[in-house]
């Protein structure tokens, strides 16, 4: 099947100067964009906390809403999981404590008016929902938690983690999974079922996910740098890594723009689309392997675009095809994959763009500066040898 035919002479490499100054200023545009504006990152990388939250049927997302900033979730953001009637829905806030320090204080002066200064007092933990209190003389779990209560906030829990006359205690403060579940229990009543599933991530647990997302993306494009140099030449190599490198970070750039959320599904989209683009270099690169190989005295210019113009069906046909299964995920695949398949569109159509537009004409400079290179080394080979 042909979209285009065989016999077609589409100028590509002569229009490609205004490409190529176009991809320049669009991936420092994008770089700009990333390093000012900066990216708009999900609770995997910038932390807090993400639930689900189920109920017997629909439910009014704006009465969800209402108490999930009633308890303190700063900024929830809801989201229907699944089948619309199924009544299931995503809760995603940055908040990662319902405690503020204000009332960690509080707790702490009245276990302080009661049993003195502690020995220890370990209020680190960035869930904010567990503290670890010691003392040198002997407490029990009963006496601290009783002091605790004094404070005014319920539902603190008190155990010993180690034995001893001098025990660290681990108190447990109201947590965001009970104060949620208490208070949807108390709005809807029977209709609510449970939270099914709850997750906090720290801010220091988050930058290591985005430090080894970003490793991932890097390791990627070494190991698809090497597989084109070996497979391929130093002709061809930079190319291809320029041409997704420009995918990538267009990419990104998009979403600093116009601030979607940037996660772990755009991480993974962004690695499929190393993927995509790699193996459309590749074909257009074996083509114009070839036709080097049938040919002799055609000009590189001349053998890189008869050889886009034979691939240029394969481009559409499968460009097309790839847009048409990422444009239902995005239309009809519901609010969980639409930032993955909002990055896999954008991914397609620079992937496509940029091996016609930027990995060939670059191929073409690189084999007119090693043609030269190789002229000038046989010249003063030549010179050397003369007697």
């Amino acid at each position: 099947m042909e979209l285009f035919s065989s016999t077609t002479k589409f100028d590509f490499v002569g229009k490609s100067r205004g490409f190529i100054i176009f991809s320049a200023l669009s991936i420092l545009a994008s770089f700009g964009l990333i390093f000012g504006k900066g990216l708009n990152y999900g609770i995997e990388f910038a932390g807090g906390t993400e639930a689900l939250v189920s109920f017997t049927g629909p439910t009014s997302l704006d009465d969800v809403r209402a108490v999930c900033d009633g308890i303190g979730l700063d900024q929830a953001e809801l989201v229907r999981y699944g089948i619309t009637d199924e009544g299931r829905y995503f809760v995603r806030s940055r908040t990662r404590s319902l405690l503020s320090p204000a009332e960690v204080d509080k707790v702490r002066a009245s276990i302080v008016a009661k049993h003195g200064e502690p020995s220890m007092w370990d209020a680190s933990d960035e869930t904010g929902e567990e503290i670890r209190v010691r003392f040198e003389g002997a407490k029990t779990a009963d006496e601290l938690k009783t002091a605790a209560l004094e404070s005014g906030i319920t539902g603190i829990e008190v155990s010993a983690q180690s034995g001893g006359s001098r025990p660290v205690f681990l108190m447990r403060m109201p947590s965001i999974r009970s104060r949620l579940t208490d208070s949807l229990k108390a709005k809807f009543g029977d209709s609510f079922k449970s939270v099914e599933r709850l997750e906090s991530v720290g801010s220091a647990v988050g930058e290591q996910m985005r430090n080894q997302g970003i490793l991932a993306l890097i390791y990627a494009i070494l190991g698809i740098l090497l597989y084109v140099t070996f497979r391929f030449d130093m002709r061809f190599g930079p190319g291809a890594i320029l041409a997704l490198f420009h995918d990538v970070v267009v990419t990104a750039g998009c979403f600093a723009l116009f601030g979607w959320e940037f996660n772990l599904q755009i991480v993974a989209a962004l690695l499929a689309i190393l993927g995509y683009s790699v193996n459309d270099t590749v074909v257009i690169y074996d083509r114009i392997r070839e036709v080097i190989r049938d040919t002799t005295g055609v000009a590189i210019s001349d053998v890189v675009n008869l050889s886009i113009n034979q691939t240029l069906s394969r481009t559409m046909i499968t460009s097309g095809v790839t847009l048409i299964s990422v444009l239902a995920l995005l239309f009809v695949g519901g609010e969980i994959t639409r930032g993955f398949a909002i990055a896999m569109t954008i991914g397609v159509i620079a992937g496509s763009y940029s091996t016609i537009f930027i990995a060939s004409p670059l191929t073409i400079y690189l084999d007119k500066y090693f043609g030269k290179q190789e002229a000038a080394s046989t010249q003063v080979s030549t010179a050397v040898s003369r007697p």
